[in-house]
């Protein structure tokens, strides 16, 4: 039997993506690019998110594609317009009932098969339409009915900046925090909102120790989750607004959270008392299959 310190360096190296999911993601999205070019003006692509800033959770659900589109017409149409021309070029290569618009992005579903949390394969794309302005882009909001404002490389910037004050774990960190929040039916909307919490909650020096890090992250973040959390790169809209609006949803994260540091308290203490084994079965149901017992 391995002990949870030797768990949780097996379960942060589980959390980073291996060459075959590199190399799905770079198929799949070279193969939406040129199926996009041939009805779309497209200017770049890249990916963004937290794939790009390495925070991503296995297995690669959403990976984020950004398509700079040149034909200006659409910033003086409701954002809605843009995404369902996406959607209309994707759907007949994927089917309509894998191609759906959400609030931002196009997502597009591969029907790969996931068991126990692991595939070789990207599970799905989101692919958010955007234009150049300035230095960052402005992408569509479906449910707002207007054209938001993101800067993706200073998300990554911040993100790989934090990582490094702190001795390389801040982004094996988040990615922990990350598995837990889908693991238990995503209290934390979106997900992002988990890293820029994490910019401000996980700083000083790395302990050493994973266990009481993520006890720290839970506590805090509860009692901290309802501040009000501005987009890192000072020029989109708060990045907490889908629980700010909700007072149901934003209770929901914060009992969530509680009971994500009763549940790391729980863990450490049955380590304590020497039940190892039930010390890592209470850690696999914080983080799901992933999280290793041998």
């Amino acid at each position: 039997m391995i002990s949870p310190n030797e768990a949780f360096r097996k379960f942060r190296t589980r959390l980073e993506t291996t060459d075959a999911e590199d190399n799905s993601a770079s198929t799949r999205q070279q193969r939406i690019r040129q199926q996009l070019d041939a009805a779309l003006d497209i200017k770049e692509d890249f990916l963004t998110g937290a794939y790009r800033r390495h925070t991503k959770t296995k297995p690669l659900r959403d990976v984020d594609i950004m398509i700079v589109l040149t034909d200006p017409g659409y910033l003086d149409r409701h954002p809605h317009d843009v995404l369902e021309d996406v959607r209309g070029v994707l759907a007949p290569h994927y089917g309509d009932d894998r191609v759906c618009c959400d609030r931002r992005a196009v997502r597009v579903d591969f029907g790969v098969n996931v068991v126990d949390d692991v595939s070789d394969e990207v599970v799905s794309f989101d692919v958010v339409p955007a234009f150049a302005h300035g230095d960052h882009y402005l992408i569509p909001d479906d449910v707002q009915g207007e054209w938001v404002h993101t800067n993706p490389k200073v998300h990554a910037d911040k993100a790989t900046t934090a990582n490094q004050n702190f001795a390389e774990q801040w982004k094996p960190l988040v990615k922990m925090i990350k598995k837990w929040n889908e693991v238990h039916a995503h209290p934390i909307e979106p997900s992002f909102l988990i890293e820029v919490m994490a910019l401000k909650l996980i700083t000083g020096s790395w302990s050493g120790d994973h266990r009481r890090e993520l006890r720290q992250f839970f506590a805090s973040a509860a009692d901290h989750i309802d501040d009000g959390w501005s987009d890192p790169a000072g020029v989109g809209p708060d990045i907490s607004d889908v629980l700010d609006g909700d007072a149901t949803k934003m209770e929901k994260a914060r009992a969530a959270l509680r009971a994500a540091e009763a549940a790391c308290t729980a863990a450490i203490n049955l380590e304590r008392s020497g039940r190892t084994g039930d010390a890592l079965a209470a850690w696999r149901n914080l983080f799901g299959p992933l999280f290793p017992l041998s």
